[in-house]
């Protein structure tokens, strides 16, 4: 369900609109200024947290010799400021996401380089989805890694797994390896090499052979050697012999 409050007009001389609007029980921000007879735009602007989720802008060079110019210019910021609400209404409206989703985006964007496009995804879908854990470990990873912010990322990726924790179901340990990777990520990124291969060491405890993170020990040069060296890591007596042990040192 969509909602939009009523437009306030910002004493500015009329020279801003602002309105807070509802978008499954999202609260976004929208405000539509005056760029000035330096470039004669109107811009409109909907905010999500202080960031921009949508911009749009209009041009009123053909108001400027017209009589009643301040008038005229009035009526259609107020005009543009109401088409972009419901032009971002109705387009939230036709995209709700479910979280697969929202993930399948990420995953894309993260493909193609866009790290702060997909870190831009993942709040919104934890606005739609207030404090999942899987939404808030990727969420975490990327705020250490795309924003440069470690200290936090490392935060947000342990109360992730402490959520998931708190409301694990049977069989929900296959899934553990994906905090583990994200956390050991984010303590990469805050130089804590030691934090970081624990990590990755106890998501292998759940899935010995995950690409991620093997690979990330692999890296760090962290990887244990296979029981039987002249055999290749994924022979299965390499495998059966790994198995043993680990079951041995639990």
């Amino acid at each position: 369900m969509v909602s939009k409050s009523k437009i306030n007009i910002v004493s500015r001389l009329s020279s801003e609109f602002s309105s807070d609007i509802k978008a499954d029980n999202v609260t976004y921000h929208v405000q539509t200024e005056d760029m000035g007879l330096k470039t004669c735009k109107v811009i409109s602007k909907v905010f999500l947290k202080g960031e921009v989720v949508l911009s749009r802008k209009t041009d009123y060079a053909h108001l400027v010799k017209l009589e009643k110019f301040g008038q005229k210019l009035a009526s259609l910021m107020e005009n543009h400021h109401k088409t972009t609400i419901d032009l971002f209404l109705k387009e939230k409206a036709r995209q709700k996401k479910s979280k697969p989703e929202y993930f399948e985006d990420v995953k894309q964007l993260l493909r193609k380089g866009g790290a702060k496009e997909a870190l831009r995804t993942l709040r919104e879908a934890l606005a739609n989805f207030p404090g999942d854990p899987f939404l808030l470990s990727y969420y975490g990873c990327l705020v250490a890694v795309a924003e440069n912010n470690p200290k936090e990322g490392v935060g947000i990726c342990r109360e992730a797994l402490a959520g998931f924790k708190e409301s694990q179901s049977f069989g929900s340990e296959f899934f553990y390896p994906v905090f583990y990777l994200n956390l050991g990520r984010a303590y990469l990124k805050d130089n804590n090499k030691t934090d970081a291969v624990k990590a990755f060491q106890e998501g292998l405890k759940h899935d010995r052979e995950n690409h991620d993170l093997l690979w990330e020990l692999t890296k760090l040069g962290k990887r244990k050697r296979p029981p039987v060296p002249f055999l290749e890591r994924c022979n299965p007596i390499n495998k059966y012999i790994g198995m043993l042990i680990s079951k041995v040192s639990k």
